[in-house]
């Protein structure tokens, strides 16, 4: 049971500096019609993790933490759509090689205005490509990014290639290839019909970052929540646990992201502030002693 309740969902639009959903049009045509890009979905079980609920003696996984999972469900998907199970080694010279008969494949695939070829070769050290076998359009003004699928920094098994990350464009027309880094000699990747293999986000074709230090007043206004966020912890959170490696996990991060989407930073300030007063009236429980700052 929560130590301290957050305030309910205001009703009315989002503040704004906390932003509004933003719908984003993407078209597409496909080599395999049957596999087409999609929205990223966390695999659990799978590489997001154990089917496992956080508590008391779990083991903590990948899709237990909230911005690993807004940051892995954010964009589309890339799928392996070849019939052919290809894998991908690298020899103690260096060279890559790819273990893959496609040769039936492209038979049957082969017909007028759609030509199919070997997707996988190499063409820069210790890199090498695969047709996607996917053209998407993306809205004006923005382009294509590229980025290694979630699974990539979850696997355990050295099986899962990492995409090179790159920007393609809205004029280019042709179904795109993907880059791959090399796997380490002894490793060898594995790219099977239907698993994902990168995920795609559509960013502003050209952006100007401007870099500056922060105003007094802001590095006072952070410094104060950070000093808040760490103190009041236990009860900022509405779920406390113990993980068989001995940490502590609590969910105050999901708690305040709650409150910032329905009332922005002011949002954020007074119930931290409301928290912070509890405190000080003396009905806060103590902390454990061990906080994975979650």
């Amino acid at each position: 049971m929560p130590i301290f309740t957050p305030p309910p969902r205001p009703s009315g639009p989002p503040p704004a500096d906390a932003g509004e959903p933003v719908r984003i049009e993407l078209s597409y045509r496909v080599m395999n019609a049957e596999l087409p890009p999609r929205r990223v979905k966390l695999g659990i079980p799978g590489w997001a993790g154990e089917d496992v609920p956080a508590r008391d003696g779990a083991r903590a996984q990948p899709w237990h933490c909230r911005p690993f999972v807004d940051a892995a469900s954010y964009g589309v998907e890339l799928v392996y759509g070849f019939e052919t199970e290809c894998r991908v080694t690298r020899g103690e010279d260096g060279a890559i090689h790819f273990e893959g008969d496609f040769t039936a494949e492209i038979e049957r695939v082969n017909r007028p205005g759609q030509i199919m070829s070997n997707p996988f070769g190499v063409f820069a050290p210790h890199h090498y490509g695969m047709s996607a076998a996917v053209d998407l359009l993306p809205p004006p003004g923005h382009v294509l990014r590229i980025e290694p699928h979630p699974r990539f920094f979850t696997d355990e098994t050295g099986t899962v290639a990492a995409a090179v990350p790159g920007h393609l464009e809205r004029f280019w027309p042709r179904m795109f290839f993907v880059v791959f880094k090399a796997p380490a000699p002894g490793q060898t990747h594995i790219f099977r019909t239907g698993e994902p293999f990168a995920q795609v986000l559509v960013v502003p074709a050209q952006a100007t970052y401007s870099l500056a230090e922060m105003a007094p007043e802001q590095v006072e206004d952070r410094k104060t929540q950070d000093r808040q966020i760490t103190g009041l912890a236990y009860l900022l959170s509405k779920h406390l646990w113990k993980a068989e490696n001995g940490l502590y996990f609590n969910d105050k991060y999901k708690q305040l992201l709650r409150i910032f989407r329905a009332g922005g930073m002011d949002g954020v300030r007074e119930h931290l502030r409301q928290v912070a007063a509890i405190a000080r009236m003396g009905d806060a429980v103590k902390p454990p002693e061990r906080d994975s700052n979650a």
